[in-house]
């Protein structure tokens, strides 16, 4: 890569949660090339709606219009990487394993992710988390996050993983408040780190939490500190989707590089 700093981590209207009218490729290779940063286009891929909705992008063998458009940018831009991030479902293991087959020598970087386990309530929307929660109790879905999380880091499916504690974007103290017999302690948040360790995975120390009410990365910088200690590989991502949030993130992406001892 051409750049010191890389942000492993952003969406642009190829990912379901941006709009038609939100970031192209060249939006944000205009800033990367700008503040030198090296930018990987790190966008949804959700077999569950590419399955049930022929009319998202991937669907229809999407994918190899993906890499064709940003190949060929690829061709005038060396700071540029193709991406995906890839939600884990346990049920879907063997089309995951098929898919990581058939492609990861085509892309760049592919890291695994949970926004949710029962379909159409992403955790990482907080409309759904509350809805979820009208069904199911705080801490049962706390719980079956980390089971989740664990299952997929067991799995080895991905080499890379993204924001590790993201189902604490809206529960914690500053917003929906956790309840008493809720476990949101650090350790598990570690324990989780050092499954990665174990397994040869890398980490991503992601960004986006300091938009939130929770105001800290995904998991938070004495968690990542600890485990980089321990020997934990990290990669950083701002999570943008849109440019005003990745320029805002660009210091932030700076201070985590050096503070993790990645430049």
């Amino acid at each position: 890569m051409k750049y010191k700093l890389t942000d492993y981590h952003v969406h642009s209207t190829w990912s379901l949660d941006v709009s038609s009218k939100g970031p192209k490729f060249e939006d944000y290779i205009k800033i990367a090339e700008e503040h030198e940063i090296n930018v990987c286009f790190l966008e949804h891929y959700e077999l569950y709606y590419i399955e049930r909705d022929k009319n998202t992008q991937f669907a229809n063998e999407g994918i190899y219009d993906y890499l064709e458009e940003i190949d060929e940018l690829k061709e005038t831009y060396n700071f540029i990487l193709s991406g995906l991030e890839i939600d884990y479902y346990q049920d879907k293991e063997d089309d995951l394993r098929e898919f990581m087959d058939d492609h990861h020598k085509d892309l760049d970087f592919i890291a695994g992710t949970i926004h949710e386990w029962i379909p159409n309530y992403p955790v990482t929307l907080r409309e759904k988390l509350l809805e979820l929660l009208e069904k199911i109790p705080m801490k049962r879905i706390i719980d079956e996050y980390f089971e989740i999380y664990k299952k997929m880091l067991e799995s080895k499916i991905f080499k890379n993983v993204c924001h590790i504690d993201t189902i604490f974007r809206y529960i914690n103290n500053n917003d929906i408040k956790p309840e008493k017999d809720c476990d949101v302690s650090d350790e598990r948040v570690f324990e989780l780190g050092k499954l990665c360790l174990n397994n040869k995975i890398h980490l991503e120390y992601n960004l986006s939490g300091l938009k939130y009410p929770i105001n800290r990365p995904f998991p938070s910088e004495n968690v990542a500190l600890k485990l980089k200690e321990e020997g934990v590989n990290f990669f950083i991502g701002s999570d943008s989707h849109s440019i005003e949030q990745f320029e805002k993130a660009i210091p932030e992406l700076e201070k985590a590089s050096k503070k993790l001892k990645l430049i």
